[in-house]
């Protein structure tokens, strides 16, 4: 996911929470997760950038200045669960612990160690205080062509075949 921008749903597999890329599927545009992109070879069109508005008081007036921000290339990593789990244990802490520790709810530390993705903020705070890295460079190529077994065009039903006898 990349840093800083809002969660998504996939249009490809209906993941929850996700960062997006807008990606062309047989002349269709969809936004899709990392995982999808990934699997299906799929062309990335378009990658969102974050700008932000500074404003700068004047004496007299007040001028809008626009600046763009650039985007981290930055997701979190899939095990990021495992990784907080371990972390943890390392410590020596109960699940109860870290979650008084962090100033968590109980059922929200349990959901994350399941695999639950949370808000990256939470993920930031848990990453700061454990001393762990959950962030992890994009390695997205936008520029891979997609790849058909047959003559005609791949369909939607036919990515989420692939997709799933991968898995």
């Amino acid at each position: 996911m990349l840093l800083g921008e809002n969660m998504a749903t996939c249009e490809m597999c209906g993941t929850n929470r996700v960062s997006t890329f807008l990606s062309e599927i047989s002349g269709a545009r969809l936004r899709c997760c990392t995982r999808c992109i990934e699997s299906n070879n799929l062309t990335v069109l378009e990658r969102r950038i974050t700008t932000q508005t500074v404003r700068k008081p004047v004496s007299t007036t007040t001028k809008t200045y626009t600046k763009n921000i650039t985007k981290m290339e930055k997701e979190v990593a899939r095990d990021f669960h495992t990784r907080i789990k371990i972390a943890r244990e390392g410590k020596g802490w109960t699940v109860r612990e870290m979650a008084k520790r962090l100033n968590l709810r109980l059922n929200d530390v349990q959901k994350i160690e399941a695999g639950v993705l949370p808000a990256d903020n939470i993920l930031e705070k848990i990453a700061k205080s454990m001393d762990i890295v959950l962030f992890e460079e994009n390695a997205l190529d936008p520029e891979r062509p997609i790849k058909t077994a047959t003559s005609r065009s791949m369909t939607i039903g036919d990515a989420l075949d692939e997709f799933l006898a991968k898995e």
